[in-house]
């Protein structure tokens, strides 16, 4: 690996560049590999420019409820006999989804974090790793998230969002139980819940103390810089 990295340092050197930025997949994935792969960064002169708190949750025997706080099962349960309801489907990212999702990140003020055209590209060379899970109320959608299903043995959520007017309902939860079942019933063995920042790269604690509710653990994320 430090003859890879010593090249692809001459590569961008040669073309012009003056800075190289990795962003590495969280420790979780592969423990022992992560803590290779960092020594090697750190021998090839790369430096950890930032190091996030990733959350994620194991996938064992034991069903959602199980692995979450009180409150959180007290949530759920209320959501359910209200009436919603989730579906999930595979395939790629359809108008009315980006939609609600942009509605959602608007409300909180912000945008969100891939274009239009990505979003499509992404999901139409990809259509069988893109996983969309739907709540709704009596027809209408009240919250979606979509997860990436980045390995055999990993289920990422890649970005999620809900009606404010239906909060009180929790209805991302539903969709995290569902993700979890379907992780169960497909032998994934790690939902990724991803690290908890803003927009502007700043720290989003009450969305990270939400992960720690529904029985997310926490790794490390890093990204590694070099300068030349």
């Amino acid at each position: 690996m430090a003859f890879l990295l010593a090249c692809v340092r001459d590569w961008v050197i040669f073309q012009g560049g003056s800075k190289l930025t990795i962003k590495t997949a969280p420790s979780c994935y592969a423990p022992r590999t992560h803590e290779i792969c960092h020594r090697a960064y750190l021998a090839a002169g790369f430096s950890p420019n930032h190091t996030y708190s990733n959350h994620y949750i194991p996938i064992a025997d034991r069903g959602f409820h199980q692995i979450i706080e009180p409150a959180e099962r007290r949530r759920l349960s209320k959501g359910k006999k209200s009436g919603l309801v989730v579906t999930m489907q595979q395939g790629i990212f359809d108008g009315a989804t980006e939609d609600f999702l942009r509605e959602c990140y608007e409300m909180q003020g912000y945008p969100l974090p891939c274009s239009s055209a990505q979003l499509a590209g992404w999901t139409h060379v990809f259509p069988k790793n893109y996983l969309f899970f739907t709540n709704r109320s009596e027809g209408e959608t009240v919250a979606v998230a979509v997860m990436v299903r980045v390995s055999d043995d990993i289920l990422y959520h890649f970005m999620s969002g809900y009606l404010r007017r239906h909060r009180v309902l929790s209805p991302a939860l539903m969709l995290f139980e569902a993700a979890f079942d379907y992780c169960l019933s497909e032998n994934i063995g790690l939902l990724d819940l991803g690290i908890s920042i803003d927009h502007l790269g700043n720290p989003k604690p009450s969305l990270s103390r939400f992960k720690q509710r529904i029985g997310g653990r926490v790794c490390e994320k890093i990204i590694y810089e070099a300068r030349f």
